[in-house]
């Protein structure tokens, strides 16, 4: 395998599969000697096991068994198949996976541990006797039967010549075997890419139940039970892997909120764009306002004396008048000056809003009003001279 490193442990990948290796050979030579102590509640759960298969009208290990008594050919054939793929199709159908598929294989390695460990735990808390092992029953045991024909022993059926004290003779509730087979057709499915490889993943979980019941190595109802041990296996790991994705998918510090009604939520760990100035998109439209009325015209300047005056600007009424023009008697009595006071006192009419007015520029919409202005004061009118000036005639002489 390659030299990849746990992103957890850092320990390099083929460590930690020889540790799991261990963990799980060391739990079966645990129920091995547990097992073998207690060969009495063994057989009595095997009867029991049984009795029940026979009430739900399923127990069809002994029918199978002797038909397959009866075909000598298929009988070493599937005492092959017990006695070498299941170690050889579950470790090579690992390996694949760890080669072609890494980024699913954590999930399915931890999947086979777990199935592995809830079967070592039921050998150990319900050791049951297989079919073949039974006493007062007509089952044969095909494996001793055809043992000449394999490197298998005939006393620990798959076991291999010599090796019969590494084997759990009362390891068959729940089926390792079947559930291995169906981890095995799920993995040839899913990622077999021919219809060949995903018939064959179809097949492979059939066959293995029919061979450990054919062999009278297992009941019906422990292929039932390793099925449903991978199932709870399966589920469970999924879980787990969802809940780390979720884990590393927010970042630190970050708190799910959970959106308003109406409001779509926002991805975990994506920024806020109305307080944030660095996300892209557009942002919002700037708000225009409109012109605000004039403020109020300022005070005219006094005229310049030494220039000339307008010929259309009204007379000055303190002026002196024309000698040579007739006199006007409504010109005598001169109105006095408003005084700064009242001028200051004078109401100023509020500023007109500007309305929303189409233009050809805008296509036929109208500039939203701006907020209504607060009138401002008008300044104190400037305080009117009194003082009398000599009128100019034009040719420049001075009148009087």
């Amino acid at each position: 395998m390659r030299r990849l490193r746990n992103q957890t442990t850092g320990l390099p990948v083929w460590w930690v599969e020889l540790l799991m290796l261990a963990v799980l050979y060391y739990s079966y030579t645990g129920t091995r000697s547990v097992a073998d102590a207690s060969a009495g509640e063994a057989m009595r759960i095997g009867h029991d096991l049984l009795r029940f298969e026979t009430f739900l009208h399923v127990d069809i290990e002994l029918g199978l068994n002797r038909w397959l008594q009866s075909v000598p050919v298929l009988a070493v054939v599937c005492c092959y198949y017990y006695a070498t793929l299941h170690f050889v199709v579950t470790p090579g159908l690992l390996v694949w996976t760890h080669r072609r598929h890494t980024r699913h294989y954590a999930q399915i390695r931890w999947t086979l541990v777990v199935t592995t460990l809830i079967c070592l735990l039921g050998f150990f808390l319900f050791p049951t006797a297989p079919p073949r092992l039974l006493t007062g029953t007509s089952y044969t045991d095909t494996m001793s039967h055809f043992e000449g024909w394999g490197w298998w022993s005939g006393s620990a059926s798959a076991a291999p010549n010599g090796l019969e004290s590494l084997t759990n003779q009362y390891a068959a509730l729940p089926s390792l075997h079947c559930a291995w087979a169906l981890w095995c057709g799920f993995l040839l499915v899913r990622f077999g890419r021919r219809p060949v490889t995903r018939v064959l993943g179809v097949l492979y979980p059939a066959a293995t139940v029919f061979v450990v019941m054919s062999t009278a190595n297992h009941y019906l109802l422990d292929a039932v039970a390793g099925w449903l041990v991978l199932g709870v296996a399966a589920g469970s790991v999924a879980l787990v892997f969802a809940w780390r994705r979720r884990v590393r998918a927010t970042p630190a510090g970050v708190v799910a909120v959970p959106a308003l009604p109406g409001v779509p939520a926002l991805p975990a760990g994506a920024p806020s764009p109305a307080v944030s100035p660095n996300v892209g998109g557009p942002l919002a439209p700037p708000v225009v306002l409109a012109a605000s009325a004039p403020a109020a015209a300022a005070p005219r300047a006094d005229p310049d004396p030494r220039a000339d005056p307008d010929p259309r600007a009204a007379p000055d009424p303190g002026a002196d008048p024309d000698p040579g023009a007739d006199p006007d008697p409504s010109t005598d009595a001169v109105p006095p000056a408003p005084s700064p006071e009242a001028t200051a006192a004078r109401p100023v009419p509020p500023a007109e809003p500007s309305s929303s007015r189409a233009t050809p520029s805008t296509g036929g919409q109208g500039t939203p009003a701006a907020a209504p202005v607060p009138p401002v004061p008008a300044p104190a009118a400037p305080e009117l001279s009194l003082r009398s000036e000599r009128a100019v005639r034009p040719d420049g002489a001075r009148a009087g």
